[in-house]
């Protein structure tokens, strides 16, 4: 059977795509943890130097590429996981102590920007427009007099007095009404 010419000269193999099923043993929730826990200890090992990677994926049955990909993914989440700014969960979402310092200090900008315009809004206003006294239109109406500054006191209630020009004695010696 002859192989179809590529444009280059050279000929090409072309195989058809199989579909790929989830693995049976990937279907099994109460399984995913032993695994996992497996696979952590496998690389553990390895890095510690317990075991040698050749034995380590011949036990687990997987390929040395497919054992570096773990290794990697595993340091990757522990760094991910121990880094100080890093939220408990070991995510990196906006709920990071790093996130949230950026996203106060932003606030802090905006906020200062918002003060400052309008600190000069209410500078010009007062600018243009001159202070007055302000009538709220509640109380009793104060009665002015042009004589004295004080309240008057009410007649109702005050004894008239007597001025000295009443006391002064007269000719006839006596006090005229």
């Amino acid at each position: 059977m002859a192989r179809p010419a590529r444009r280059d000269g050279t000929t090409a193999r072309h195989r058809k795509n199989r579909s790929r099923p989830t693995p049976k043993w990937l279907l099994k929730a109460e399984n995913l943890d032993a695994i996992a826990k497996a696979r952590c200890l496998m690389v553990l090992r390895v890095l510690s130097g317990e075991q040698p990677v050749t034995e380590a994926i011949v036990e687990a049955r997987i390929s040395r590429g497919t054992y570096y990909q773990l290794e990697t993914r595993a340091l990757n989440a522990m760094l991910s996981a121990l880094n100080p700014l890093a939220s408990p969960d070991g995510t990196p979402d906006l709920t990071s102590p790093a996130k949230q310092i950026e996203r106060l200090q932003e606030k802090v900008k905006r906020l200062e920007q918002e003060k400052r315009r309008a600190e000069r809004l209410l500078f010009m206003t007062r600018k243009v427009i001159r202070p007055t006294p302000v009538t709220t239109g509640r109380g009793p109406k104060k009665r002015r007099s042009s004589t004295t500054s004080g309240p008057k006191p009410s007649t109702s209630s005050v004894k008239p007095t007597t001025t000295s020009a009443d006391s002064t004695p007269t000719r006839a010696g006596a006090d005229e009404p």
